[in-house]
């Protein structure tokens, strides 16, 4: 699907209380050699985060490399550091979730899905970018806002603390109103 269409749905979806203060955003670098691009979300026309492929990607190396070394494996020809070595991309791609650091094909991926779930769905993915866009969506409701928990990711919890203040269920202080 289209871009355009894509940014279509996904604010036709958004609540009241952040329609025109939300907006979904994405470019592409066709002047670069692999013509990659990033995608961003912003409220208020500040940036609240960030899916851009190269500094996902560098990130990415870099904690891959770094563990490599604290792990005494970088050499994946030896058999001895093969283990080590690979086990490597799945630490380094773990605290990168955890880190909420995704590149803009997952967030493409994780907004296509998203279009086609329930909001009890949506809450309830596995994919944390799923569950922080659902926080913006219109189909959920003030009486149920209160009562979902707090989540381990950092761009969901970001997501659910903007949704709360803009319908003044937080104040600024991170406090219950």
């Amino acid at each position: 699907m289209k871009w355009s269409k894509l940014k279509k749905l996904l604010e036709s979806r958004t609540c009241d209380s952040l329609k025109g203060r939300v907006s979904f955003n994405s470019t592409r670098y066709r002047g670069t050699h692999d013509e990659e691009g990033r995608a961003w979300i912003t409220f208020d026309n500040e940036i609240i985060h960030d899916f851009c492929t190269v500094k996902r990607r560098y990130g990415f190396n870099t904690l891959a490399d770094e563990i490599r070394v604290k792990t005494n494996s970088p050499d994946w020809k030896d058999f001895n550091q093969q283990k080590g070595y690979y086990q490597a991309y799945q630490l380094a791609n773990a605290e990168m979730e955890k880190l909420g650091l995704y590149n803009q094909y997952e967030f493409y991926n994780a907004i296509e899905e998203y279009l086609n779930l329930s909001i009890e769905e949506a809450m309830e993915s596995s994919k944390p970018i799923i569950r922080a866009i659902s926080w913006f969506d219109r189909r959920l409701g003030k009486r149920r806002l209160t009562i979902i928990k707090t989540d381990e990711n950092i761009i969901v919890n970001k997501f659910k603390e903007i949704r709360l203040r803009v319908e003044g269920l937080i104040r600024e202080e991170g406090n219950f109103a």
